[in-house]
């Protein structure tokens, strides 16, 4: 995969079971972590594997990247009796 630089403009689409969940267009990310987190934000009812297809339009490349989506843990709360 190319490099992702903050002025690329990056169109992805996420697909799961050969059915398109979400399209997006991302501009002034720095990197493939950053395009995940906001996918994963972005679809955090989505759970299993995904197939994630993205364009740098900015580079002229293209790739497909699978991944698991999990369930977003919840933030554990610690009771007290007094």
């Amino acid at each position: 995969m190319g490099t992702i630089n903050t002025t690329d403009v990056i169109y992805a689409t996420l697909m799961q079971r050969g059915r398109q969940i979400a399209t997006f267009k991302f501009s002034g990310l720095a990197s493939f972590s950053d395009i995940i987190s906001h996918v994963r934000r972005a679809t955090s009812g989505c759970i299993g594997l995904v197939t994630l297809h993205m364009r740098n339009r900015s580079q002229g490349w293209s790739q497909n990247r699978s991944f698991i989506m999990s369930p977003t843990p919840s933030v554990p709360v610690q009771l007290s009796l007094f």
